[in-house]
């Protein structure tokens, strides 16, 4: 990797501007995902971007001091992230555009104004109106789906996770900047009375060291698939068939200052389908599962496409993991523009191997680790996308269209 020069741009907020070159040998999906996992370094940082233009990461700083430790941080982060060894380029597998190629480019503000929509923190939102009515339409969509295309058990889950779930699952070694952990207090009197204490004037909740929180026995769900597998855990299922679940929850994925709107909620909305079996039964119900949610999309009349993919693990885990994924077709998504030029991933569509049924031991009437696959859907994204493009009253009226035609 070149040597990496930086430079600072100072402004009259006394906020500062770093730049970073990145190698242009870097895939331009890397740049992005490199410029994502920047916000995550340092509390400095305000905003991070790629600038497809000039090539270099820019980075907004709170105040002026902290450049120098920052810049080191970042170069950190993109030598870890470097893919030049392990190159491959996600694929476009299916393309789809509309006639009418407009935009709702205050989709937001309509919504919030309308108070269909509101903040309540970052990445947190709250849903109203003909929003909330909708994203329960959609995802009686997906659920019917899911039961009559695959004869899924339907579940519903807890908004908590056990910690040892993901544990085996490998999360908190490739995804610990997106951990939500459920913490309480140790069980201790005097612990407990000094926290109290010290908040009796109604201060922002400060803890004097970490010892005073228990250690974390649950975390608040990333994802609907770790409940299935541990539930399924230690368990033995029918060979020769696919077993199916479904479920709908509250996922949380701390994503620090990219947190923006309804294409990026720390707390969102889930619909998820999971399949259990033989590789080629899981593999023929994620392919189904494509064509069944791309009939969706053209009823939606979206300009989406359908590419190869990689999960959003950390630094040292990306590129051998992105390499693996992308050269193997482990992960599909399905983008939906939102602007000219912007796209949100609103789908996905896994295939897994045998990691988890190895992980939980789930096993088929043979002995053998079972293949897993899912497809997840995120229910804010996708119909604010369908609100991008075609505004509220005509989303409305297509996704209706749709779940009559489902």
């Amino acid at each position: 990797m070149p040597g990496l020069m930086t430079f600072i741009v100072k402004d009259e907020l006394a906020m500062e501007t770093l730049a970073i070159p990145l190698s242009a040998k870097l895939p331009a999906d890397v740049c992005v995902e490199i410029a994502k996992r920047a916000c995550y370094c340092d509390t400095a940082i305000i905003k991070s971007r790629y600038r497809a233009d000039s090539n270099c990461l820019e980075i907004d700083l709170a105040g002026p001091t902290a450049s120098g430790d920052v810049a080191t941080k970042l170069e950190q982060l993109i030598e870890k992230m470097q893919v030049e060894r392990l190159s491959v380029t996600p694929k476009v597998l299916r393309d789809r555009s509309r006639a009418d190629g407009g935009f709702t480019l205050d989709a937001w503000t309509r919504l919030t104004d309308r108070g269909d929509v509101w903040a309540s923190g970052p990445g947190a939102v709250a849903r109203s109106g003909e929003f909330m009515g909708l994203l329960s339409r959609l995802d009686g969509a997906l659920e019917r789906l899911a039961v009559r295309e695959f004869q899924a058990r339907q579940h519903s889950y807890n908004a908590m996770v056990p910690s040892d779930w993901l544990r085996r699952a490998g999360y908190f070694t490739s995804f610990a900047h997106s951990v939500t952990f459920a913490v309480h207090l140790n069980e201790d009197f005097s612990a407990i009375e000094s926290f109290g204490q010290r908040h009796r004037q109604g201060e922002n909740p400060t803890f004097q060291d970490v010892s005073e929180i228990a250690p974390p026995e649950h975390c608040l769900s990333p994802a609907l698939c770790y409940h299935t597998y541990g539930a399924l855990m230690n368990r033995k299922i029918a060979s020769g068939v696919v077993s199916t679940y479904t479920a709908n929850g509250r996922c949380f994925r701390y994503e620090s200052k990219n947190l923006a709107g309804l294409d990026r909620l720390w707390e969102f909305s889930m619909r998820e389908i999971v399949w259990l079996g033989d590789r080629e039964a899981v593999l023929q119900a994620r392919e189904r599962a494509i064509n069944a949610v791309w009939r969706l999309v053209d009823m939606l009349d979206l300009s989406a496409r359908l590419e190869t993919a990689c999960d959003p693990f950390f630094a040292s885990d990306f590129p051998s993991l992105r390499f693996f994924q992308l050269a193997n077709d482990l992960k599909y998504e399905l983008k939906v523009d939102t602007a000219p030029g912007e796209a949100i991933a609103c789908a996905s569509f896994n295939y897994h191997e045998r990691f988890f049924g190895t992980r939980f031991d789930i096993q088929s009437a043979h002995g053998e680790a079972v293949h897993t696959g899912c497809a997840a859907f995120g229910l804010e994204r996708l119909l604010y996308a369908c609100f991008c493009q075609h505004g509220l009253e005509r989303t409305a009226e297509l996704v209706d269209n749709a779940i009559r035609r489902l």
